[in-house]
C-alpha cells in the first residue's frame, strides 16, 4: 500500500518497530523465543522490526498481546516518541 506522504509513514512504522523491540529486549526474549511461544510468524516480526513492511493491525494486536500491552499502551508510547509537531496532514 503506497501512502501520499511515505516518509511520514516511514518514520511511523520505522518508530512502532523500535517501540516493540525496545519491549521485547526489556523482557528478554529473542525474536525466535517470542515467535515460538506465542505461534507468531518470526519473519513477520522481525519485519515490523525492521520496518520492512507495513504491519496489519491484526498483527500488532497479536504482538502486543505477545508482550502483554495493551495495543493503546503501544500507541501511546508511539505518539510520545514521535516529534511534537509530527503530522500526516499538510496544513
Amino acid at each position: 500500500m503506497q501512502h501520499s506522504n511515505s516518509k511520514k509513514a516511514r518514520i511511523i512504522f520505522e518508530t512502532l518497530g523500535l517501540i516493540i523491540k525496545e519491549e521485547r529486549v526489556k523482557q528478554g526474549k529473542s525474536q525466535r523465543v517470542l515467535a515460538y511461544e506465542f505461534d507468531i510468524q518470526k519473519s513477520m516480526l522481525s519485519r515490523i522490526e525492521n520496518a520492512i513492511n507495513e504491519p496489519k493491525l491484526i498483527s500488532i494486536m497479536t504482538i502486543c498481546e505477545a508482550l502483554g500491552i495493551k495495543p493503546s499502551e503501544l500507541f501511546k508510547r508511539l505518539e510520545e516518541k514521535l516529534p511534537e509537531d509530527f503530522s500526516l496532514i499538510e496544513s
